[in-house]
């Protein structure tokens, strides 16, 4: 969770740098990313309707996505992969690292006075 919120905020910053006006075009990129993805991580965390056998939406599943193999490599979780029961639900990550990037977005705004 904590290295993909890093990775959307360091590419945010580069893309505003690049872009846009530097700390203004960060705190609005930030938002608008941490808006989405607060979107479809409070629909995947809802619990399954009891009318239906699965969820109407999710980002949760057993396979590892590229970015999930990349990290497997490194230590401790090198020739220690941890079993796709054991691990925190995909939908509760999207959720927490969105609000992860609306924080920095927050922070921009009433911490370090970034406004228009």
């Amino acid at each position: 969770m904590s290295t993909v919120s890093t990775a959307i905020v360091a590419l945010s910053a580069l893309g505003a740098v690049l872009f846009g006006s530097g700390l203004l075009t960060l705190k609005y990129v930030l938002f608008v990313v941490g808006f989405l993805l607060f979107g479809v991580g409070s629909f995947g965390i809802q619990p399954k309707s009891p009318r239906r056998e699965k969820k109407r939406f999710t980002v949760d599943s057993d396979e590892l996505w590229g970015f999930e193999e990349k990290l497997q490599r490194f230590p401790p979780l090198r020739g220690n992969p941890i079993p796709a029961g054991d691990r925190v639900n995909r939908d509760v990550k999207v959720f927490l690292t969105s609000l992860v990037v609306l924080g920095v977005s927050l922070v921009l705004e009433y911490g370090l006075g970034v406004s228009a």
